[in-house]
């Protein structure tokens, strides 16, 4: 039998056209061994045809690779009692989309309650469970620990939810993928179970990898660095190409690799002050070689944006006289976007609550809202109400429409105080009172309406009513948007009372 061509393979043929490169003898000869096509199809129908069916034939051969206990016809008993009637209802409206923000929610009053998630409402969840794994893991983990026994035993039988179990066979999966996002991906997993296996899969695949996928399946090794990455990370460092070198750069600083370190720690030495003033103009001689070493900087970032974004943050403490937020105050606003990017990368417990206490008290100008909501998600409630009843208690007005405070605050993913939920609620009702509200204001205050309703405290529920009774008689979209704020927020009461 003629073996089919991998799919890599006929994507690359397809990117550059049969024009250009001719259809390569044997898929035509796997074709015609198929009787897939008509034989007179030209080179262009024959080569689609190859992708499609390839495409397919890799789809349908993804399934888990673990073994199965195909003697367990049944799931386990659960081992925790049945959640009450009145939850299993608030899960029911969650999953099935009444109100589908309040997951998180959730799935933490199940766990707080010591109970799990009905058996069905499992298809409804271990689906959103699985899209998670990649950008909310512990989240996801959540999910699979509240689905109790069942939601295990149905995981264990499923190709699409098997990855939501520690005993996934990644080594499978990974050879098993083609598409380098796809391999980085399921390395940042592998990686939480098992670093070290993980690397020398990568360490295995690197030498058949072009320099572009190179690039892309490095990222893979961001999750769990060690000591134990270092020589493997230090070999790889050396290739044509100046983006591997510059992603492998990142890595080793992050792992805190001492030669690295202290190469970057010279050339930061090179380009600012003792006052944090940076010189902008690359080095020359002996640092410049260095530089060219890690991949020198790429357009339009300059070398100190390069250096905010990899260096830890606490190392310009060090490197100036400036303690960090006089240091950060002197930043442009590109420059402070990318010393944002490192807090984000390093989560440095201090350092990201000394920076956000900076965002919200200086308000510096230019700021991307996304960025500083990044970097507020990483605080713990508690910090993150410290911070702004501190902001409250000094400035009462800080929550203005478009104030940095008020988008980062409207950004978080956990609910706010009651204090912090009064006061924007308050600005929010305070905005609609504008004589003539334009298209623009409109637009902006509806979206931070919607942002506000899964975060407002449960216990404000009383004062709300009184508060929004005049709004949700507005006949507009407003007067609707109150009123979902007042359902919702006495659904999650009623949730935190089953």
């Amino acid at each position: 039998m003629i073996p089919a061509p991998t799919y890599t393979d006929l994507l690359r043929a397809l990117t550059l056209g049969t024009a250009r490169r001719e259809l390569v003898p044997k898929i035509g000869a796997w074709l015609d061994s198929l009787d897939a096509i008509d034989p007179t199809a030209d080179d262009a129908e024959r080569l689609l045809a190859a992708l499609g069916i390839t495409e397919r034939l890799h789809r349908f051969s993804e399934r888990p690779t673990h073994e199965r206990d195909n003697t367990a016809r049944q799931s386990p008993p659960e081992t925790r009692p049945a959640p009450s009637p009145r939850l299993a209802r608030g899960l029911q409206l969650i999953l099935e989309g009444t109100y589908p923000n309040l997951l998180v929610e959730g799935i933490a009053t199940v766990l707080e309650r010591g109970t799990y998630v009905p058996p069905a409402l499992l298809p409804a969840l271990h689906p959103r469970a699985a899209a998670l794994l990649d950008d909310a893991p512990e989240f996801a983990q959540q999910c699979l620990e509240a689905s109790g026994e069942r939601g295990k035993w149905l995981a264990q039988r499923h190709p699409d939810w098997s990855a939501l179990l520690s005993g996934y066979d990644y080594s499978a999966a990974y050879h098993r993928e083609e598409q380098p996002a796809g391999k980085a991906s399921l390395l940042t997993r592998w990686r939480r179970i098992d670093a070290t296996a993980a690397r020398n899969a990568l360490a295995a695949d690197w030498p058949q990898q072009s320099p572009r996928n190179q690039e892309a399946l490095v990222q893979g090794l961001r999750t769990g660095l060690t000591p134990a990455d270092w020589p493997w990370l230090r070999e790889v460092l050396l290739p044509k190409r100046k983006g591997v070198r510059r992603a492998v750069t990142e890595l080793l600083l992050l792992a805190r690799e001492p030669t690295t370190v202290v190469d970057f720690n010279r050339i930061a030495r090179a380009v600012v002050s003792e006052w944090g003033d940076f010189n902008r103009v690359l080095p020359k001689g002996e640092l410049k070689e260095l530089l060219a070493t890690y991949g020198t900087t790429k357009a339009p970032d300059t070398l100190p944006q390069r250096l905010l974004r990899t260096l830890p943050p606490e190392s310009w403490a060090e490197l100036t006289t400036l303690p960090l937020p006089a240091f950060w105050l002197n930043l442009k606003p590109l420059e402070l976007r990318d010393a944002a990017r490192a807090i984000i990368t390093y989560q440095e417990a201090r350092t990201v609550l000394e920076f956000a206490k900076f965002l919200i008290l200086e308000q510096p100008a230019g700021f991307p809202a996304a960025t500083g909501t990044e970097v507020m998600r990483l605080l713990p409630p508690a910090d993150f109400h410290a911070l702004y009843d501190e902001l409250l208690t000094k400035t009462p007005n800080a929550l203005q429409l478009r104030s940095l405070p008020r988008l980062l605050a409207l950004g978080r993913t956990t609910p706010w105080s009651e204090r912090l939920s009064r006061a924007i609620v308050s600005h929010l009702i305070d905005g609609l009172r504008a004589q003539q509200l334009d298209y623009d204001l409109q637009r902006e205050l509806t979206r931070q309406w919607k942002q506000a309703i899964p975060l407002v405290h449960v216990d404000t529920f009383a004062w709300l009513r009184q508060q929004l009774h005049a709004t949700t008689e507005r006949y507009d979209a407003f007067g609707k948007l109150a009123t979902e704020l007042l359902q919702t927020t006495a659904f999650r009461r009623e949730l935190h009372r089953a």
